[in-house]
C-alpha cells in the first residue's frame, strides 16, 4: 500500500511540474513585458539570449546567477543574458547593478506579466532563445552547464 501511495504521489508531482512553464523547446517564446531596464541598458543583438527569472531574496537565485552569468560570459559574442525580476527598481536595482556587463542586462518585469506569460512557477528558471525567439533550452538555472551551452551554440538550427 505504501508503494502505491508513493508512486501516485510521485506521478502527481511530475504532472504538476510538467505544466510549470508555458515554454516548449523549438516553439516561439512568449513576449517579455519589460517595465524598465536597469540604468536604461538593453541587450545588444546576439545569436542567443539567456533569460534568468530571478528574485534577490532567494539564495538559489543568487547562487545560480553567478554560475549562469559566467557561462554566458564565456560565450560573450554569442549569448546575451537578461536577468528578469518582479522586484521594484528601488529594491533590487542597487544589488543588481554589479551584474551589469557587456552581455548582461537587468530588466524589471511589468507587474509580473513576463513571469505569467512564461508560466514561471519556480525560480531560478532559465530560458535560452535564438534571435528568432525560438526556445532552445529551458529549465532550472542550476542544471544549465557548459555542455548545454556548447550544444546550443553548435546546433544547426539557428
Amino acid at each position: 500500500m505504501r508503494k502505491i501511495l508513493f508512486v501516485l504521489t510521485a506521478i502527481l508531482c511530475l504532472l504538476e511540474t510538467a505544466k510549470c512553464q508555458n515554454v516548449v523547446i523549438g516553439e516561439v517564446a512568449p513576449d517579455l513585458k519589460i517595465k524598465q531596464w536597469l540604468m536604461d541598458l538593453q541587450p545588444e543583438e546576439a545569436e542567443y539570449t539567456c533569460i534568468l527569472f530571478y528574485h534577490s531574496e532567494s539564495p538559489q537565485c543568487r547562487k545560480n546567477l553567478t554560475k549562469v552569468k559566467n557561462l554566458c560570459k564565456a560565450a560573450e559574442d554569442k549569448i546575451n543574458m537578461v536577468i528578469l525580476t518582479k522586484e521594484k527598481y528601488s529594491e533590487a536595482g542597487v544589488t543588481l547593478t554589479e551584474h551589469l556587463g557587456n552581455n548582461t542586462c537587468v530588466a524589471f518585469d511589468d507587474a509580473g506579466r513576463s513571469f505569467r506569460n512564461f508560466g514561471v512557477k519556480f525560480i531560478p528558471f532559465c530560458v535560452i532563445c535564438n534571435k528568432r525567439k525560438a526556445v532552445m533550452w529551458c529549465g532550472h538555472a542550476g542544471t544549465l552547464n557548459q555542455q548545454v551551452i556548447d550544444r546550443i551554440i553548435n546546433s544547426k538550427t539557428k
